[in-house]
């Protein structure tokens, strides 16, 4: 089986590397190049490489039939150049790519986008002999601006059912054996799932973890805390008292796993006022051993719930923030760094922000400390009468550390009507909001971040929703594909 190279419009070939002897480059002249690499450095750290287009360029002989047919020849590898930057300026009508595999098998076609490219004829295109004898020219050099990497045939993903949680199921599909020496360009479906019914307008996360990371444990139920502490009485006279519950089951429906950890506040006696002010009521803690602390940037998301008899708390006064402890190293949240549930008496996922894990690095060879991940229980309030037995309870149904350094998207307001649509592989990527017919209803969807690359090591693609249903009935179909990157053959 030959080689193949040609340049592809969607309906014309030309082959340089045929039989008809057309068009042939000189034995053993063409270079792949390499992409325009820029690395992205803090200190001498590698934080990313940004990779630009390639120049492919190699010597070129073009016979003809006749000098008539040479001239043609010639001018129809110009016409399909500026057929390529035509069409890559307008996006419109099919990309001219250059095909190229070491097989004379389709399926393995590697194509390179063209961006622009040039024809340059020699001197010894006015050659007598060559022309009027051979009806040929020789040592023209062909010259092709393109994407940084190959792109190889789509992939389809296996059509997958996820869960909003991780008990009964996992929320979070696997792409395995990713053929790209440099990643996948990904197209990511995501839509209400079978009998699952999605509560209201709601967020949705999508985010990527790949490599040995991909395994890590980000989920954590928030029945399996390892301590609850006690912090300042929000009630100021009449003598509250803190109680817990580490597994509560009284919650158990609309929660992962039927249980939930739970804190309260309760008035003892008389009449008395909600303390003035912010203050840390107390705190619900996570340990994470130092063998089992994932690495990286991530935000944490608590599904958490707010129930209140207390006449003077409104939603705004009662919520969440978040904490942690490691080694000599804490950090306490204090007034502003507090996160308040839309509404009380019912689950929502609530982003208490950003965190680095591990808080500080650790040298080689060594082991860091237990992680004390913990969720504060907060109250920011105008003194207000709280009466006798009135009572505040905070509920934690499960966290999970959403991966933001390789690829996420945050998209608002997604309804049980709308599929969202995450496309790094169209020539127009962006983020959209689909409806089930398969139309674009909003370009582009309400979002932070945006399309990302999978690959090229093994790679685990999460969904999270914040929904006030049963996390085991809030589900997703999952679907999409992907191109493998090549870097020449």
């Amino acid at each position: 089986m030959a080689p193949t190279l040609e340049l592809f419009d969607g309906s014309t070939t030309i082959n340089f590397a045929d039989a008809s002897g057309n068009y042939g480059p000189r034995r053993g002249s063409i270079r792949f190049g390499a992409p325009e690499t820029r690395s992205i450095l803090a200190g001498t750290m590698l934080r990313g490489v940004h990779y630009g287009p390639r120049e492919i360029s190699f010597p070129l002989w073009i016979k003809g039939s006749s000098v008539a047919d040479l001239q043609t020849k010639i001018r129809d590898l110009h016409s399909m150049l500026a057929k390529a930057i035509r069409r890559q300026k307008f996006d419109q009508g099919t990309i001219v790519v250059l095909k190229t595999q070491l097989g004379d098998n389709d399926a393995s076609d590697i194509s390179f986008r063209i961006l622009s490219g040039a024809l340059d004829l020699s001197p010894s295109s006015l050659d007598t002999v060559d022309v009027d004898t051979n009806n040929r020219i020789r040592n023209a050099l062909l010259t092709l601006l393109v994407e940084p990497f190959g792109r190889l045939a789509a992939v389809n993903l296996s059509q997958d059912t996820l869960e909003n949680e991780q008990d009964s199921n996992a929320n979070y599909i696997d792409v395995t054996s990713i053929t790209g020496t440099h990643g996948a360009k990904l197209q990511f479906e995501v839509e209400e799932g079978g009998a699952s019914a999605w509560t209201g307008s709601k967020k949705i996360w999508v985010a990527m973890r790949s490599g040995e990371r991909r395994t890590d444990t980000l989920f954590i139920q928030g029945e399996a805390e390892d301590s609850f502490v006690e912090g300042t009485d929000p009630f100021d006279g009449t003598g509250g008292t803190f109680s817990t519950d580490g597994a509560n089951a009284a919650h158990s429906s609309n929660t992962s796993g039927g249980q939930t950890a739970q804190a309260r506040w309760t008035g003892n006696s008389g009449v008395g006022n909600t303390v003035a002010g912010y203050l840390n009521a107390g705190y619900v803690q996570y340990n994470i051993v130092a063998g089992s602390l994932p690495q990286g940037l991530f935000r944490v998301l608590v599904r958490g719930r707010i129930d209140s008899d207390v006449s003077a708390h409104a939603v705004g006064d009662v919520g969440f923030a978040l904490g942690w402890a490691y080694g000599a190293q804490s950090y306490t949240p204090v007034d502003g760094d507090e996160v308040y549930p839309s509404a009380h008496g019912e689950y929502q996922t609530i982003d208490l922000g950003e965190l680095a894990l591990p808080p500080h690095n650790v040298p080689d060879g060594y082991t860091g400390e237990t992680l004390n991940l913990r969720i504060y229980l907060v109250q920011d309030d105008t003194a207000a009468n709280v009466n006798f037995n009135e009572k505040v309870d905070w509920f934690i149904d499960y966290l999970f550390l959403l991966p933001i350094d390789e690829g996420v998207v945050t998209v608002d307001a997604v309804g049980d009507t709308h599929k969202v649509l995450i496309d790094g592989l169209s020539d127009t990527p962006g983020v959209y909001l689909i409806n089930d017919s398969d139309e674009v209803v909003q370009q582009f969807a309400t979002a932070t971040g945006g399309p990302f690359d999978i690959g090229p090591e093994d790679t685990r693609i999460y969904v999270l929703r914040d929904d006030t249903g049963d996390p085991t009935s809030v589900t997703f179909i999952v679907n999409g594909n992907y191109t493998p990157l090549v870097a020449d053959l």
